[in-house]
């Protein structure tokens, strides 16, 4: 098709059906590419759903056998006498269901360190507890892959002269 206009004026309805011609071709064209486009959605949005669930499922499993492992103990402190050996086995049987998932307990031994330790109670330091160290710890911290889930709460040994580390300071 030319895009020149017609010497002899008895050619417009050969080039008006040559334009009728292209016009329909361009049409089925574009209702092909938009079928195509449409039918390349709907494939990606069914992926995207298929991943979203198989997501879940993988979820679901993951914490599934941490309940059904967790749920042993349970039923163990449930179905005989409470007795410190076995609370104490129970919690054991916890922390090691919990380490295999990397939750494991924050060294609270040694010096106070804030970015994994709460101070919620002091005491004067002494030759046996010298300033900035743990001398007990209230409630144990975790760690979850290396990041802080739980900070410990622990009692700390400061100086006379030191003043108390202030709370906000500790959340650090």
């Amino acid at each position: 098709m030319s895009d020149e206009l017609p010497a002899d004026p008895t050619d417009v309805p050969t080039i008006l059906g040559e334009l009728r011609t292209e016009v329909g071709q361009l049409r089925d064209l574009f209702a092909r590419r938009l079928m195509d486009d449409k039918a390349r959605n709907s494939l990606y949005e069914s992926v995207q759903e298929q991943a979203r669930a198989a997501q879940e499922l993988l979820k679901y499993r993951a914490f599934e056998t941490l309940f059904r492992e967790a749920l042993l103990a349970i039923d163990r402190l449930q179905s005989e006498p409470a007795t410190p050996e076995l609370i104490e086995s129970a919690i054991d049987e916890l922390l090691e269901v919990f380490g295999r998932r990397s939750l494991l307990p924050i060294d609270d031994s040694g010096a106070f360190d804030p970015r994994y330790h709460e101070v919620v109670a002091t005491i004067p330091a002494s030759i046996q507890a010298p300033s900035g160290m743990i001398v007990a710890v209230h409630r144990t911290g975790y760690l979850l892959d290396d990041r802080l889930l739980r900070p410990a709460q622990v009692t700390i040994a400061v100086a006379a002269s030191e003043e108390p580390i202030p709370f906000d300071a500790q959340q650090t």
